[in-house]
Order: structure tokens, then C-alpha cells, then sequence
């Protein structure tokens, strides 16, 4: 299926603003890549910052929801789950390398941009209930420790974007495989 200039674009988009930003991601350089006539983007997109909240909600989310996949699997643990969802973002090579793309932009618009930061915000959120419900379940089976369900989500989540902040050379499926069996260790219950 040959894809639309508007899927071009919002493809690029998400490469270029997770690899340099929102700031450092250049609408010129964004039409080039595309292959896409800056009237076309006129056409689909008002602005850059349209563009990139539009990009957030049909490329970013779903990513990041890809990566955080907190949903409880059929006859498996709570633990099963987490360690599953670890193990499969340790293979994903660009966020090993250049950390999560939610984490990243929240960042770094957070002061700069209120509809962009709000809508990295409301996706924070979801992935942050759905690692609770989780978490829920976890102590309910007795697999987890006890515990603030909201506070360990959001450690857990915290620390998992801290080790995949690591500078490049620091950065590695090993070294993320080794950091995120400290913390399900830190939270299992023995």
C-alpha cells in the first residue's frame, strides 16, 4: 500500500523529533526526508507544532503503548508480564540507543510548549494506570511485594527511563537487561 504525503510526513516527524527533538527537528529537513512539497504539509498541517501533535497521538502513542505493554496476558503472572515487557524493550534497538520517545519529548517541552507537554502527560498517565492495574493484580496473586500501587508505578516507570537514558556509550540490551532485574527483584515478593 503506497503511503499517503500525510503518513510521510508523520513518519519523519516522529524520526527526527525522537532523535533531535522538538527544537532541533527542522520542518525543511522533515519536507526533504518525506519526500513531500512544503504545500502538502500546508494542506494536512497548520504548523510544525500541529504536525508534531498529531505525530504524538498516530505514531508516538501507539509506540510507547507497544513498549509499555502492561496488559495482562492469559495465564501468566504479573511478574511474567513485566519481565516479558522488559525483555521485548530491551530488543528494540532506537529506544536502547536514543531512550523512550515519551520521556524524551515530556522533557523536553515541558516548559517550552503546554499542548505538547499536556498531551505527553495524558499519555504518562495511561501508561502509569495501566502498570497500577497491573501492580494490583501482582500483590492480589502474591507475586509482588506490598505497596502504594501509584508510587511503585511511577518508580517503576522513573527508573525504566532512567536506564534508558544512559549515555550512548553506557547503553546497552545487556546493561538494560541487568538494571530492570534489579528492579523486578526490588519489588518481587519471596
Amino acid at each position: 500500500m503506497k503511503k499517503t504525503s500525510r503518513d510521510k510526513l508523520l513518519d519523519v516527524t516522529f524520526e527526527e523529533v525522537y532523535r533531535l527533538g522538538y527544537c532541533g527537528a527542522g520542518t525543511a529537513s522533515i519536507l526533504k526526508k518525506a519526500g513531500v512539497p512544503k504545500g502538502s504539509m500546508y494542506h494536512h498541517f497548520s504548523s510544525k507544532k500541529e504536525m508534531v501533535l498529531a505525530m504524538i497521538e498516530e505514531r508516538l502513542i501507539p509506540k510507547v503503548r507497544d513498549f509499555f505493554d502492561f496488559e495482562m496476558k492469559k495465564e501468566s503472572s504479573a511478574l511474567d508480564v513485566m519481565e516479558y515487557t522488559l525483555k521485548k524493550m530491551s530488543k528494540n534497538k532506537m529506544l536502547i540507543a536514543h531512550g523512550c520517545p515519551l520521556h524524551r519529548l515530556m522533557f523536553e517541552m515541558g516548559s517550552i510548549d503546554k499542548d505538547i507537554a499536556q498531551a505527553c502527560e495524558v499519555e504518562f498517565q495511561n501508561i502509569s494506570q495501566n502498570l497500577a492495574r497491573l501492580l494490583n493484580f501482582g500483590m492480589r496473586e502474591g507475586t509482588l511485594q506490598k505497596g502504594n500501587v501509584e508510587e511503585m508505578s511511577g518508580f517503576i516507570i522513573a527508573s525504566t527511563w532512567g536506564f534508558l537514558s544512559r549515555p550512548l556509550g553506557l547503553s546497552s540490551k545487556e546493561q538494560f537487561l541487568k538494571d530492570t532485574e534489579f528492579l523486578l527483584t526490588s519489588i518481587k515478593k519471596y
